[in-house]
């Protein structure tokens, strides 16, 4: 805890997600919005976390569904 307290001033911060649109390449991609609306949409999701004062932010990719289960190693 004290690691927490010296990184992020208290022992119990809020660490928000801002979870991507699904990028190119991905099946739920938004070809019409482009990067310009993913960029745009993260963005915002952004500064909306940062004026309602969290203290951490992650970003994930979990849009890019559906998953493969199984792929071949070309793939990966």
């Amino acid at each position: 805890m004290k690691k927490f307290q010296e990184i992020f001033g208290n022992t119990r911060p809020v660490i928000a997600m801002v979870l991507l649109g699904a990028l190119p390449g991905a099946p739920l991609h938004d070809a019409e919005a482009g990067l310009d609306g993913l960029v745009s949409a993260a963005r915002a999701d952004l500064m909306a976390l940062q004026d309602a004062g969290v203290d951490a932010v992650m970003f994930g990719n979990e849009n890019d569904r559906p998953y493969e289960l199984q792929v071949d190693t070309a793939s990966t």
